[in-house]
């Protein structure tokens, strides 16, 4: 420190000697940004803009001498850099500012230190005019080209998360900096050369309008405090439609080209319904936002809304517009999914609040946004909206995402996230925060009760308005409003101690259950453990698990109706009178954990399940067949146990639960699962034989009920995935009629078309596609390439022997006849036909 003090007492003396020294951007803070903006759209699309640029900045530290921004791919204009305190500059005229674009840096040297701010209380302005050329590829801020009426236009748009604003001017990006932002747009009126634009948004609404001989000035009230990936800007000629909640105190407004705008009234109506809903479950008369919810659809494909946006949202006109022709329904889906996720997560709290309400925890609030979306999503029940319902298949729907990637070593717990801001959590996370985290709020709210726990998450969320939100205060809240003490938490459990078990763990359990039926009553004994695809993971755990059941013979049943128990690492004893039939664990399936029964039990749930499946709930039998699935991945139970459960599945006609196989099936390709391709293969043919049924009364069905599609589209790509026969042709001819003769591709089939023929041996979609079909390209074309992936990772294996044929006078059903032997690719085709040939020629040797 003396030294440091001696270095700056000479560069204080002498202003021609300046001191490298190691700046970091948090030595400066930003208070507030006022951009002077001049955009140039020239009707061949060569776009750029002039910006000149105020940084009101403090000094956090003594001696600063070099003041770093962040810079990139900007034209600075080097004589304009002033750092101005009142009205003496304060650059360094002997060496100015250094600019390395590779690195992005911008340092503007000092001719005298900055004063620190908590002892002079001294501001400085940053003064810096650039240029910025524009291109379809440019980082931050990019062009976008559409066609309006037949001529194409262009347009400016900014998507600035997670650091990527340093693209759009100089700034401080360091993403926990926030300030006030100030715009003033000057627009170019209409000549010759130049597109005029009539559209421009940013982040506060327009204070004034002035006109000048060249310009339209366009000014800007003073936002909140934002951070930088919070900012925006566009610039364009779009039009708008608008909607507003039946309170009046939200408006939701959409942007587009003129000519598509009857294109977005479902969004605009399902965003009114939402709005709706939020307010009805708030029970508090408060908007949202000041101010109207702009969302501008941007005619290219792009990754769904920006987190932290809140009057200004931007997404790709695929999740966005409404095309019957185009949209399919899991597209549909899709939109409304990040429609109501996105105003959950404004709801839960936002800059534009009156008063701000901050979430520490930024994981935590974008988990309760996702649990939230998803009630509210059954709410609205796909346009008839409805009141209490439970979650159910969403529910099941999110925890078997959660599933898929919480299981491996390598995953963090979600404490883990504590310091992490939600538009840092990286790609490979976001399903595990935002997935397990709502999981893990319907597994509470089925054990304490649906009533009570939302009653007690929205008394929570209206207490803290305008204040901090933290992980620890909401526990505190819940355990005090939900908590009865010996009534129905008689081992001590509360809310708080089961979500911080699996908060501060990671991955979750399989809970194994031994039935000891030589004494009465039946003794259950359950023991948890890791679950995982790897042997060595396998270790034992301790959850705070709560425990739900049911029974075949209820009439002895001691728990069954209210069962309210946890348990823990030990291993964990009971008694009931099974009767000689099964127990069932995990009523509703809303447990975050995967249940694996002795073989006699497994064998009693596959003979019900095979007589009258009915007799088990949809959810019970979609939980089984999903868990069947992955224990036999993971090697805990034996390949007969596995079939015979799922035997019954040709007579299953749940939604839900062919959802759970549809998913199930994919965990066979996990890492770390005992798979061989001929095993996968005789799998495929199993879940042929098993979807023919279904996929045929579908097939025939012409119900377009939304519930309806989705079964039906979800079922098509399964049976397409496991080279149904009946799928295969069917799909081919639908896209050959498409492309001969000009027909409509039915878009809830469209996934399973580019499947099929993008698995074919001359693959080739070269048709010119719309977004919507490129969405569903894409998405095909990476699960073609992760499944080609996978078996090109496992080894070849042995089949089984083929059944000895005694009579060739058999007969065969039309099911059998529309199955076919599976062919992943020539080359494992050949493999697995040397080695059935080379089987059978051995048990025929071993039969002379």
């Amino acid at each position: 420190m003396l030294l440091f003090g001696i270095l700056f007492l000479i560069s204080a003396s002498n202003a021609e000697y300046v001191i490298d020294e190691e700046c970091l951007n948090y030595t400066v803070y930003p208070v507030q940004y006022e951009l002077t903006i001049f955009p140039h759209i020239r009707v061949d699309g060569v776009s750029y803009y002039d910006c000149n640029i105020i940084i009101t900045v403090i000094a956090n530290a003594p001696y600063v001498n070099i003041i770093e921004l962040d810079a990139r791919d900007l034209d600075i204009n080097g004589e304009s850099i002033k750092v101005l305190d009142n009205s003496v500059d304060l650059v360094n005229h002997y060496r100015p500012f250094e600019f390395d674009n590779k690195v992005g840096k911008l340092f503007i040297y000092l001719s005298q230190p900055l004063k620190q701010y908590s002892v002079s209380r001294n501001q400085y302005y940053i003064h810096i005019s650039f240029r910025k050329q524009v291109t379809s590829k440019s980082e931050g801020i990019f062009v976008v080209e559409h066609t309006e009426n037949g001529r194409t236009q262009y347009l400016l748009t900014t998507r600035l998360s997670p650091n990527r604003a340093k693209y759009f001017f100089p700034c401080f990006d360091n993403p926990r900096f926030e300030a006030v932002f100030k715009f003033k747009v000057y627009v170019t009126p209409p000549q010759p050369g130049t597109q005029y634009c009539n559209t421009t948004l940013v982040i506060a609404d327009e204070l004034k309008h002035q006109s000048s001989k060249d310009y339209k000035i366009i000014e800007y009230i003073s936002s909140p405090q934002v951070a930088l990936y919070q900012v925006g800007f566009h610039h364009s000629q779009f039009g708008h439609r608008e909607v507003t909640s039946d309170d009046k105190t939200d408006t939701i407004c959409v942007w587009a080209p003129v000519s598509t705008l009857q294109d977005y009234t479902v969004i605009l109506n399902a965003g009114a319904t939402i709005l709706n809903l939020i307010h009805d479950y708030a029970s508090v008369k408060r908007p949202l936002v000041n101010g109207p919810i702009n969302i501008v659809s941007v005619p290219t494909i792009l990754n769904g809304y920006e987190i932290g946006s809140w009057n200004l949202l931007t997404n790709g006109d695929n999740r966005l517009s409404y095309h019957h022709d185009y949209t399919s329904i899991k597209q549909m889906e899709q939109m409304m999914f990040e429609l109501t996720q996105q105003l959950c997560r404004i709801w839960l709290g936002s800059p534009g609040e009156a008063e701000r309400t901050r979430w520490k925890d930024e994981w935590f609030k974008e988990g309760v946004a996702t649990y939230l979306t998803y009630y509210f999503l059954t709410q609205y029940n796909h346009g008839i909206p409805k009141k209490n319902i439970p979650i159910s298949y969403y529910g099941l729907q999110m925890k078997n995402k959660a599933m898929a990637i919480d299981w491996h070593h390598s995953t963090p717990a979600l404490i883990n996230f504590n310091n992490t801001l939600a538009i840092d959590i990286p790609n490979r996370y976001k399903d595990l925060v935002t997935m397990k985290t709502a999981s893990l709020f319907w597994m509470v709210e089925n054990w304490i009760g649906t009533e009570k726990f939302h009653q007690a998450l929205v008394k929570y969320i209206n207490s803290r308005r305008g204040k901090s939100v933290s992980l620890v205060d909401f526990m505190i809240s819940l355990d005090h409003d939900t908590f009865e003490c010996l009534n129905q938490f008689f081992n001590g459990s509360t809310a708080s101690r089961v979500l911080n078990s699996w908060f501060h763990r990671p991955g979750y359990p399989v809970v194994n259950v031994q039935v000891l039926r030589d004494r009465q009553p039946n003794a259950i004994q359950l023991k948890q453990r890791q679950f995982s695809f790897i042997s060595r993971n396998k270790v034992d755990s301790n959850y705070l698990i709560p425990i739900s059941y049911i029974m075949q013979n209820n009439q002895n049943c001691y728990n069954c109706y209210q069962p309210r128990f946890t348990i823990g690492m030990q291993t964990y004893t009971f008694g009931e009178n099974l009767d000689g039939g099964w127990i069932i664990l995990n009523t509703n399936a809303s447990g975050y954990y995967r249940v694996n029964y002795d073989e006699e039990t497994w064998k009693l749930i596959a003979k019900t399940l095979k007589e009258n499946h009915l007799s088990i709930d949809e959810l019970n039998r979609a939980q089984i067949v999903n868990d069947i699935f992955a224990l036999y991945a993971a090697g805990d139970i034996r390949e007969e146990i596995a079939r015979d459960v799922l035997e019954y599945l040709h007579k299953e006609l749940s939604f839900v639960v062919w959802d759970s196989v549809a998913s199930g099936f994919e965990l066979l390709k996990m890492e770390g699962a005992a798979m061989t391709k001929t095993l996968y293969i005789e799998w495929q043919e199993f879940i042929q034989s098993k979807v023919s049924t279904v996929y045929k009364r579908l097939m025939s069905n012409t119900e377009q009920w939304p519930q309806t599609r989705l079964f039906r589209s979800g079922v098509v790509e399964l049976a397409c995935e496991v080279r149904l026969r009946a799928c295969l042709n069917d799909m081919r001819r639908f896209y050959s009629d498409h492309q001969l003769a000009n027909t409509r591709l039915n878009p809830d089939f469209r996934r399973a078309c580019y499947y099929t023929i993008l698995n074919s041996e001359d693959a080739n979609i070269v048709e010119k596609l719309n977004r919507l079909e490129l969405d569903d390209k894409f998405a095909t074309e990476h699960k073609i390439r992760e499944e080609n992936r996978f078996l090109y990772k496992i080894p070849v294996g042995t089949p089984r022997p083929q059944p000895i044929i005694m009579s060739t006078s058999s007969s065969t059903t039309t099911e059998a006849n529309e199955l076919v032997p599976v062919n992943p690719s020539s080359a494992y085709s050949a493999i697995s036909s040397f080695l059935t040939t080379v089987a059978a020629a051995a048990i025929v040797k071993l039969l002379n």
